[in-house]
């Protein structure tokens, strides 16, 4: 049974957590950032955090709306949310931003627009290569759970990025997907570079209690470090698979005093992130 992930504190939610955790690696990392799920709410709070603080020449993508650098004062519901286009810079076609992640080349396309870096895809079943399924689970054409669809998963095997996940337990995190609709390291080793000519894989994987990411050689998921209130037991416990342990995980840093009224006035005033839900389980 999924619950809340608790960060052992009322200071401050775990959410909030994970959106100071992007703005943190978005610094000196991406030249454009955003979600581009619907629900990517998380992940776009910690990218407009980033471009007000760690990372200020940053541009902020917002998918659904096909913008860019949006003026927004209120965290908007998601990236579909029209106000994600207050006052943006500038709209994008779909179909071009598509085509330029998708072959790393569109000359209709700012370079900056082309190198997505801070971002974070999903999906409802996640392997121990970074592979990402959003199709559905059990067997075609009698599936027990219908998902949305590639939609923008394939850009996973467009260039290197991350993983976003609002949950972590065993059902999301399995030893194998049973459709691949984003192309994370594939079988392992040099299984992607040989398929893919040589494009990089998922950097990092962040998830309500852990952040992890990937081996040199294998590319298996390896923990990185865990959030305050759960443990290296609580992280196994909760995956599917073997995760590659180091001798020394650390614990997330927590929060500061200036990130979080950062966060509260510049980017989410209306306090969604305090009560946003994110499970383990």
């Amino acid at each position: 049974m999924a619950e809340v992930a608790y960060p052992g504190t009322d200071r401050y939610s775990m959410a909030e957590l994970m959106a100071i955790l992007l703005a943190r690696m978005a610094a000196g990392e991406a030249e454009s950032a955003g979600g581009g799920g619907a629900n990517q709410i998380i992940s776009l709070a910690g990218n407009k955090l980033a471009q007000a603080t760690t990372a200020p020449n940053v541009w902020l993508f917002t998918g659904g709306a096909g913008v860019y650098n949006g003026k927004f004062d209120r965290l908007p519901l998601g990236t579909w949310d029209s106000r994600c286009g207050q006052d943006a810079e500038c709209k994008i076609p779909l179909i071009d931003i598509a085509d330029g992640l998708t072959k790393g080349v569109n000359d209709n396309l700012p370079r900056r627009v082309q190198r997505v870096g801070a971002g974070g895809l999903g999906g409802i079943q996640v392997d121990k290569y970074g592979n990402i399924n959003m199709i559905g689970i059990g067997p075609h054409p009698k599936l027990k759970v219908r998902g949305p669809g590639s939609v923008g998963s394939i850009w996973l095997g467009a260039g290197q990025t991350n993983i976003f996940l609002q949950h972590h337990g065993k059902r999301l995190f399995v030893e194998k997907c049973d459709y691949v609709s984003g192309a994370g390291w594939l079988s392992g080793g040099d299984a992607r570079a040989k398929t893919l000519n040589g494009r990089e894989g998922p950097r990092y994987v962040w998830t309500p209690i852990a952040v992890m990411d990937f081996t040199e050689d294998e590319h298996r998921m390896r923990i990185c470090t865990v959030h305050p209130g759960y443990t290296v037991a609580d992280v196994v416990a909760n995956t599917g698979f073997e995760l590659v342990i180091p001798d020394n995980v650390p614990q997330t840093v927590a929060p500061t005093d200036y990130e979080l009224h950062a966060l509260r006035t510049k980017v989410d005033p209306d306090g969604q992130l305090r009560t946003k839900r994110v499970t383990v389980g």
